[in-house]
């Protein structure tokens, strides 16, 4: 069988150091040595620029050589993605193309001549078509999805078989761009708790039936001895297997090079989304749910924050504006406001004071309406995060700490 596995390691811009630290040591660290000691497994891994900038502010130099060593290797795929990790289906076209331009300059400067991604891992897999447009033209090859963007549900996609984005324009170049779908159920083994054997994975596979040649997976490589701490020390035993081939997802394109294909148009989509969300036409419930009155005030203050720097490039303090504004729309402080099933209001409050900062750094610019707009709604979050700790609600809601990547 072969493992097509991607792993997508991310940290929120103005992650503490000491959690930095701790994911490194827990996860990445472990990651990087079990490729180290298996010269034959390979695995695609999407790295996001916030994080390999943060690797280096905080002395973790080390993590981006061993990556650049393993890629040069032929071991690591390295996949492209948004820089901040926004939902970039929520975002214009101008600020999509704006975080997929700033995550290849980042790397690039980082990573060097390694740095040549064919593919491409949209943050949470929140896919549309206009996303999905954006990316073809940027010259990439493939992307993934979760397999609930081919059908809405699940169970439906062979593994044996390319699928090709379907375009209403024939003139359009790269006719050919390729999606590749995960097979939810089995990425969504290395999440929660009940993996805890060899035989137990294997016992998952045979079950799915889909997977006896090919596996894809997705998922985040946190999962692997930072959230589970279990997780990294089994996925290195079921690579021992015999049974099983690591190979990264343009080697199974590869592979798949004779086979059936099909031309799908995908549903916009999360690999959060259920198929009750898509019977509401709610594609991204954690991130924007139109019941979410913090959903509500959090977007009201983006999309404002996002039409008002376009006219304030003369300002004085436009670029460092600029550069907050594009880590502050990390789409960490949507997922808390969710509260599916855990939130943290202080990370929540944090979002909204980056709006401030950025309209507070445009003063020169723009008229008092708008800063007038951007400290109210920011003040409106605040009201209803203090209404909420104080509801029955909040109080059946486990509350967590700092956010431990």
């Amino acid at each position: 069988m072969y493992w097509v596995n991607l792993l997508h390691i991310y940290q929120p811009p103005g992650q503490k150091k000491k959690i930095i630290d701790q994911v490194v040591l827990e996860s990445y660290n472990r990651i990087l040595s079990v490729l180290e000691s298996k010269k034959e497994v390979k695995i695609s891994l999407n790295v996001c620029a916030s994080l390999t900038q943060q690797l280096f502010e905080f002395g973790h130099r080390d993590v981006v050589e061993r990556i650049k060593k393993l890629a040069e290797n032929g071991q690591i795929e390295l996949v492209a993605s948004a820089a901040y990790h926004p939902i970039l289906s929520l975002l214009p076209k101008t600020e999509i193309m704006r975080q997929i331009r700033l995550n290849e300059e980042i790397n690039q400067k980082y990573f060097g001549k390694v740095w040549k991604p064919k593919g491409f891992f949209l943050p949470e897999l929140a896919y549309d078509k206009k996303v999905g447009e954006i990316i073809k033209k940027s010259g990439y090859q493939w992307m993934v999805l979760d397999e609930i963007a081919y059908q809405g549900s699940f169970g439906k996609i062979s593994f044996n078989k390319i699928y090709k984005l379907k375009f209403l324009f024939c003139f359009f170049k790269n006719k050919d761009f390729k999606i590749i779908f995960r097979n939810r159920g089995l990425s969504l083994l290395f999440f929660g708790n009940w993996l805890d054997s060899v035989d137990k994975f294997f016992s998952a596979v045979k079950k799915d039936r889909r997977s006896d040649k090919f596996l894809v997976t997705a998922f985040d490589g946190e999962n692997l001895g930072h959230h589970r701490k279990h997780l990294a020390d089994l996925w290195s035993e079921i690579l021992n297997n015999p049974e099983i081939k690591a190979i990264t997802y343009s080697e199974y394109l590869n592979l798949l090079k004779d086979a059936p294909s099909e031309k799908v148009s995908p549903l916009a989509s999360s690999w959060a989304t259920e198929m009750k969300d898509l019977e509401k036409n709610v594609p991204y419930p954690l991130w924007r749910h139109p019941e979410n009155q913090l959903h509500r005030l959090q977007w009201q203050l983006t999309d404002f924050l996002i039409k008002t720097i376009k006219h304030c490039r003369s300002d004085s303090n436009y670029n460092e504006a600029r550069n907050l504004l594009d880590q502050a729309l990390a789409s960490d402080q949507y997922w808390w406001a969710s509260i599916k099933p855990w939130w943290n209001p202080g990370i929540i409050e944090r979002g909204a004071q980056n709006f401030v900062r950025v309209g507070r750094l445009l003063e020169k610019s723009a008229d008092f309406g708008t800063k007038n707009r951007i400290e109210k709604t920011a003040q409106d979050i605040f009201n209803e995060l203090e209404r909420r700790k104080k509801s029955e609600n909040y109080r059946t809601i486990e509350k967590i700490g700092d956010w431990k990547g």
